[in-house]
């Protein structure tokens, strides 16, 4: 649900009445039509969530660019054109969007989660640790807002945190994949392998077969030549690289097991025909 624009709009003689709420303003209307920059600002938001979908992001941000420019209050119309604008690669201006969001809804636990999340892939760790603390304390019971905890301390190298909110977050979202490959990947930082094959375990029973994406099986592997099973990382990194999306390191960890393989077939003393 679209949040509306404070408007107040004396109709029949009665006014509509704007209330403020922590998830930004509301409108509460009485009596009377909705006001034209209200219904104007809504269906330009859901016409640019619709080209979204439909992977027409150009088309996308110009809607709900006009959105946020009929109701400049309308915190969810902020949020989706970030969202857009981060899409397209325009991340500051993304985050310029957030930051104005949060400003008209500072309770918004899930804003701070976006918000912070955004702040984390550009590297400015303050900031994204900042929300990540606010977007605990907000919600307790959010996963995602102790993921986003965890997330902030593995990127500062502090594993052993890390791995605490992850666990508080698995706690409350068991099988959230995301959550799952992260506290796998804090395992292997504290060279815990064979607890990162087990995380890596439960999360590969929520896909099918064939569908366990490049980065699991990357990871997978790492863990496993970290426990001596040189055999079932070359078999990680092929599935991996077989991937449409597989990361250059699958190749690379791929080619140097192989030749590490090479060299010692070749170091074998060959056997003296008879």
């Amino acid at each position: 649900m679209l949040r509306s624009c404070s408007l107040v709009v004396p109709t029949l003689g009665v006014a509509i009445l704007v209330a403020s709420s922590g998830s930004g303003c509301r409108l509460v209307q009485r009596r009377g039509p909705v006001p034209p920059e209200v219904a104007d600002a809504r269906r330009l938001s859901n016409e640019g969530l619709s080209a979204a979908d439909r992977a027409d992001l150009v088309r996308a941000e110009a809607l709900l660019e006009e959105a946020v420019a009929r109701c400049p209050v309308d915190v969810d119309a902020r949020k989706h054109y970030a969202d857009v604008l981060w899409q397209r690669g325009l991340k500051m201006e993304a985050v310029g969007q957030i930051k104005q969001a949060l400003e008209l809804s500072p309770s918004d636990p899930a804003l701070s989660v976006t918000g912070g999340g955004m702040y984390l892939d550009l590297g400015l760790f303050d900031e994204a640790d900042r929300l990540a603390r606010e977007a605990v304390r907000l919600s307790p019971r959010s996963a995602e807002a102790w993921h986003l905890s965890g997330r902030v301390a593995l990127a500062r190298g502090q594993a052993e945190p890390a791995l605490a909110d992850f666990h508080r977050a698995l706690a409350l979202a068991p099988e959230h994949r995301a959550i799952l490959l992260d506290t796998a990947e804090a395992y292997r930082r504290l060279d815990r392998p064979q607890r990162a094959l087990a995380t890596l375990a439960i999360l590969g029973e929520t896909y099918g077969p064939t569908d366990t994406p490049a980065d699991v099986l990357v990871l997978e592997g790492l863990a496993q030549e970290a426990l001596g099973r040189r055999t079932d990382a070359v078999e990680s990194y092929r599935r991996a690289v077989a991937r449409v999306d597989g990361p250059a390191e699958a190749a690379r960890r791929l080619a140097v097991l192989e030749s590490k393989r090479e060299t010692v077939v070749a170091a074998e003393p060959q056997a003296v025909p008879r």
